[in-house]
Protein backbone atom coordinates (compact mmCIF):
# COMPACT_ATOMS: atom_id res chain seq x y z
CA UNK A 1 0.00 0.00 0.00
CA UNK A 2 1.47 3.60 -0.82
CA UNK A 3 1.93 6.02 2.08
CA UNK A 4 0.31 8.73 2.14
CA UNK A 5 0.76 12.59 3.13
CA UNK A 6 -1.03 15.42 4.05
CA UNK A 7 0.06 18.79 3.01
CA UNK A 8 -1.51 21.90 4.82
CA UNK A 9 -2.09 25.17 2.09
CA UNK A 10 -1.05 23.09 -0.72
CA UNK A 11 -3.28 24.88 -3.21
CA UNK A 12 -0.22 26.80 -4.40
CA UNK A 13 3.10 28.08 -3.50
CA UNK A 14 5.27 26.08 -1.87
CA UNK A 15 2.71 23.93 -0.30
CA UNK A 16 2.05 23.08 -3.70
CA UNK A 17 5.70 22.13 -4.61
CA UNK A 18 6.16 19.71 -1.92
CA UNK A 19 2.69 18.54 -2.42
CA UNK A 20 3.93 17.26 -6.30
CA UNK A 21 7.18 16.33 -5.24
CA UNK A 22 5.39 13.60 -2.62
CA UNK A 23 3.50 12.27 -5.55
CA UNK A 24 6.69 12.06 -7.90
CA UNK A 25 8.07 9.61 -4.99
CA UNK A 26 5.13 7.56 -5.00
CA UNK A 27 3.10 9.12 -2.16
CA UNK A 28 -0.34 9.53 -1.99
CA UNK A 29 -1.39 12.79 -1.70
CA UNK A 30 -4.21 14.65 0.47
CA UNK A 31 -4.48 18.70 -0.48
CA UNK A 32 -5.52 20.96 2.28
CA UNK A 33 -6.32 24.55 1.24
CA UNK A 34 -8.26 27.25 2.93
CA UNK A 35 -9.86 29.09 -0.40
CA UNK A 36 -7.85 27.86 -3.47
CA UNK A 37 -10.14 25.26 -5.08
CA UNK A 38 -9.43 26.16 -8.30
CA UNK A 39 -5.26 25.75 -7.79
CA UNK A 40 -6.19 22.44 -5.58
CA UNK A 41 -8.10 20.69 -8.03
CA UNK A 42 -5.51 21.91 -10.53
CA UNK A 43 -2.84 20.31 -8.29
CA UNK A 44 -5.28 16.68 -7.86
CA UNK A 45 -4.91 16.63 -11.98
CA UNK A 46 -1.43 16.70 -11.96
CA UNK A 47 -1.24 14.33 -9.19
CA UNK A 48 -3.01 11.30 -10.71
CA UNK A 49 -1.24 12.00 -14.00
CA UNK A 50 1.49 10.88 -12.12
CA UNK A 51 -0.28 7.48 -11.30
CA UNK A 52 -0.76 8.70 -7.49
CA UNK A 53 -4.41 9.08 -5.58
CA UNK A 54 -5.43 13.09 -4.70
CA UNK A 55 -8.03 13.82 -2.21
CA UNK A 56 -8.97 17.66 -1.75
CA UNK A 57 -9.83 18.69 1.23
CA UNK A 58 -10.58 22.77 2.75
CA UNK A 59 -10.97 24.82 5.64
CA UNK A 60 -9.91 28.13 7.60
CA UNK A 61 -7.00 26.96 10.29
CA UNK A 62 -7.61 30.10 11.87
CA UNK A 63 -10.68 28.21 13.65
CA UNK A 64 -9.60 26.23 16.62
CA UNK A 65 -12.13 22.91 14.99
CA UNK A 66 -10.42 22.81 11.56
CA UNK A 67 -6.98 21.13 12.16
CA UNK A 68 -8.27 18.04 13.96
CA UNK A 69 -11.19 18.13 11.22
CA UNK A 70 -9.18 17.82 8.55
CA UNK A 71 -6.81 14.96 10.18
CA UNK A 72 -9.49 13.08 10.54
CA UNK A 73 -11.03 13.59 7.46
CA UNK A 74 -7.80 12.84 5.70
CA UNK A 75 -7.26 9.47 7.70
CA UNK A 76 -10.80 8.69 6.93
CA UNK A 77 -10.85 9.11 2.88
CA UNK A 78 -7.20 7.07 2.86
CA UNK A 79 -7.17 4.70 5.19
CA UNK A 80 -3.70 6.14 6.93
CA UNK A 81 -1.50 8.83 7.00
CA UNK A 82 2.47 8.62 7.27
CA UNK A 83 3.17 12.34 6.67
CA UNK A 84 2.40 15.28 8.04
CA UNK A 85 3.28 18.76 6.71
CA UNK A 86 2.54 22.01 7.87
CA UNK A 87 3.01 24.17 5.66
CA UNK A 88 0.19 26.52 5.99
CA UNK A 89 0.78 29.80 7.32
CA UNK A 90 0.01 33.69 7.05
CA UNK A 91 2.94 35.98 7.18
CA UNK A 92 1.92 39.66 9.07
CA UNK A 93 5.09 42.81 8.80
CA UNK A 94 3.76 45.30 10.57
CA UNK A 95 5.76 47.90 13.34
CA UNK A 96 5.31 46.88 16.69
CA UNK A 97 3.77 50.15 17.94
CA UNK A 98 1.02 49.92 15.65
CA UNK A 99 0.55 45.85 15.51
CA UNK A 100 -3.31 45.15 16.71
CA UNK A 101 -4.95 42.43 18.32
CA UNK A 102 -6.78 40.86 15.83
CA UNK A 103 -3.46 40.41 13.41
CA UNK A 104 -1.60 39.45 16.46
CA UNK A 105 -4.08 36.24 17.47
CA UNK A 106 -4.75 35.72 14.08
CA UNK A 107 -0.65 34.87 13.12
CA UNK A 108 -0.60 32.77 16.58
CA UNK A 109 -4.16 31.04 15.39
CA UNK A 110 -2.17 30.19 11.82
CA UNK A 111 1.00 29.89 11.84
CA UNK A 112 1.24 28.47 16.03
CA UNK A 113 -1.75 26.61 17.11
CA UNK A 114 -2.91 25.36 13.62
CA UNK A 115 0.19 23.30 13.14
CA UNK A 116 0.43 22.30 16.79
CA UNK A 117 -2.74 21.03 16.73
CA UNK A 118 -2.55 19.49 13.62
CA UNK A 119 0.22 17.36 14.69
CA UNK A 120 -0.94 16.32 17.89
CA UNK A 121 -4.01 14.76 16.26
CA UNK A 122 -1.98 13.03 13.11
CA UNK A 123 0.46 11.62 15.82
CA UNK A 124 -2.28 10.60 18.12
CA UNK A 125 -3.37 8.33 15.21
CA UNK A 126 0.04 7.11 14.48
CA UNK A 127 0.59 5.86 18.12
CA UNK A 128 -2.97 4.48 17.67
CA UNK A 129 -2.23 2.72 14.42
CA UNK A 130 1.38 1.55 15.35
CA UNK A 131 2.53 4.04 11.87
CA UNK A 132 6.15 5.10 12.07
CA UNK A 133 5.32 8.38 10.90
CA UNK A 134 6.59 12.09 10.15
CA UNK A 135 5.50 14.82 11.17
CA UNK A 136 7.37 18.18 9.17
CA UNK A 137 6.92 21.89 10.26
CA UNK A 138 7.45 24.35 7.69
CA UNK A 139 9.11 27.61 9.25
CA UNK A 140 10.94 30.64 8.17
CA UNK A 141 14.80 31.65 8.28
CA UNK A 142 12.89 34.74 10.15
CA UNK A 143 12.88 32.63 13.47
CA UNK A 144 16.44 32.66 13.87
CA UNK A 145 16.70 36.75 13.13
CA UNK A 146 15.38 39.75 13.83
CA UNK A 147 14.17 41.98 11.06
CA UNK A 148 12.04 45.19 10.18
CA UNK A 149 8.34 44.92 11.54
CA UNK A 150 9.04 41.59 12.42
CA UNK A 151 7.79 41.53 16.11
CA UNK A 152 5.35 38.76 15.26
CA UNK A 153 5.88 36.20 12.14
CA UNK A 154 8.90 35.78 12.82
CA UNK A 155 8.50 34.66 17.31
CA UNK A 156 5.59 32.42 16.35
CA UNK A 157 7.56 30.77 13.61
CA UNK A 158 10.59 30.10 16.37
CA UNK A 159 7.84 28.93 18.75
CA UNK A 160 6.88 26.65 16.02
CA UNK A 161 10.78 25.26 15.61
CA UNK A 162 11.27 25.18 19.30
CA UNK A 163 7.94 23.19 19.70
CA UNK A 164 9.34 21.30 16.84
CA UNK A 165 12.30 19.89 19.04
CA UNK A 166 9.74 18.89 22.39
CA UNK A 167 7.61 16.95 20.07
CA UNK A 168 10.40 14.93 18.58
CA UNK A 169 11.70 14.37 22.14
CA UNK A 170 8.17 13.07 23.30
CA UNK A 171 7.08 10.93 19.56
CA UNK A 172 10.68 9.35 19.68
CA UNK A 173 9.71 6.62 21.47
CA UNK A 174 6.76 5.46 19.01
CA UNK A 175 9.39 5.82 15.96
CA UNK A 176 7.99 8.72 15.04
CA UNK A 177 10.10 11.82 13.68
CA UNK A 178 9.25 15.60 13.58
CA UNK A 179 11.26 17.97 11.88
CA UNK A 180 11.42 21.51 10.81
CA UNK A 181 12.28 23.41 7.28
CA UNK A 182 13.16 27.07 7.31
CA UNK A 183 13.00 28.45 3.85
CA UNK A 184 14.59 31.70 2.75
CA UNK A 185 13.43 33.82 0.22
CA UNK A 186 11.86 31.33 -2.27
CA UNK A 187 9.98 32.13 -5.23
CA UNK A 188 6.73 31.25 -6.67
CA UNK A 189 7.31 33.15 -10.08
CA UNK A 190 9.37 34.97 -11.67
CA UNK A 191 9.72 38.72 -10.23
CA UNK A 192 8.44 41.71 -11.70
CA UNK A 193 8.58 45.39 -11.34
CA UNK A 194 9.78 47.11 -7.97
CA UNK A 195 9.50 43.10 -7.04
CA UNK A 196 12.32 41.82 -9.70
CA UNK A 197 14.54 44.92 -8.45
CA UNK A 198 14.50 43.98 -4.68
CA UNK A 199 14.99 40.07 -5.31
CA UNK A 200 18.13 41.01 -7.43
CA UNK A 201 19.85 43.17 -4.46
CA UNK A 202 18.24 40.29 -1.83
CA UNK A 203 20.10 37.75 -4.03
CA UNK A 204 23.51 39.52 -3.62
CA UNK A 205 23.11 39.29 0.27
CA UNK A 206 22.80 35.33 -0.26
CA UNK A 207 26.45 33.26 -0.28
CA UNK A 208 24.86 31.08 -3.60
CA UNK A 209 23.98 34.12 -5.03
CA UNK A 210 20.23 33.35 -5.97
CA UNK A 211 16.72 32.95 -4.45
CA UNK A 212 15.44 29.62 -3.65
CA UNK A 213 12.73 27.98 -5.97
CA UNK A 214 10.05 26.07 -4.51
CA UNK A 215 11.64 22.69 -5.96
CA UNK A 216 14.63 23.29 -3.33
CA UNK A 217 12.58 23.04 -0.41
CA UNK A 218 10.24 20.70 -1.50
CA UNK A 219 13.32 18.39 -1.93
CA UNK A 220 14.38 18.77 1.39
CA UNK A 221 10.84 17.85 3.09
CA UNK A 222 10.38 15.30 0.80
CA UNK A 223 14.47 13.94 2.01
CA UNK A 224 13.34 14.52 5.42
CA UNK A 225 10.35 12.28 5.64
CA UNK A 226 12.32 9.40 3.69
CA UNK A 227 13.85 6.25 5.12
CA UNK A 228 17.14 7.93 4.14
CA UNK A 229 16.26 9.99 7.00
CA UNK A 230 15.46 7.74 9.33
CA UNK A 231 18.05 9.00 12.47
CA UNK A 232 17.14 12.40 11.74
CA UNK A 233 14.81 13.86 14.01
CA UNK A 234 14.07 17.33 16.11
CA UNK A 235 16.01 19.71 13.67
CA UNK A 236 15.40 22.43 11.39
CA UNK A 237 16.77 22.44 7.94
CA UNK A 238 17.41 25.55 6.54
CA UNK A 239 17.20 25.74 2.66
CA UNK A 240 18.05 29.64 2.57
CA UNK A 241 20.90 29.06 0.51
CA UNK A 242 23.10 30.62 3.58
CA UNK A 243 21.11 33.75 3.54
CA UNK A 244 21.10 33.29 7.53
CA UNK A 245 24.49 32.78 7.75
CA UNK A 246 26.36 35.78 9.78
CA UNK A 247 28.49 37.55 6.84
CA UNK A 248 30.47 40.46 8.75
CA UNK A 249 32.04 41.57 5.81
CA UNK A 250 28.56 42.40 4.12
CA UNK A 251 27.32 44.34 7.37
CA UNK A 252 30.64 46.56 7.11
CA UNK A 253 30.19 47.43 3.53
CA UNK A 254 26.37 48.18 4.22
CA UNK A 255 25.24 45.58 1.54
CA UNK A 256 23.61 42.90 3.68
CA UNK A 257 19.96 42.76 2.88
CA UNK A 258 17.65 41.16 5.62
CA UNK A 259 14.04 39.69 4.34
Amino acid sequence: MSKVVLVTGAGRGIGRGIALEFARQGYDVVIHHRRTPEGAEQLAREIQALGRKAEILAGDLSDVNVPVRIIDEAFEKMGRLDVLVNNAGITIFKPFLEMDLEQLELCYKVDFRAAFLCAQRVAQLMVETGTRGSIINITSVHQERTNDRDTVYGPMKAALARATESMAYELAPYGIRVNAVAPGMTLNREPEGRRKAYVATVEQSIPLRRAGRVEDVAKAVVWLASDEADYVTGITLRVDGGLNLPMMQALIEGCQTFI
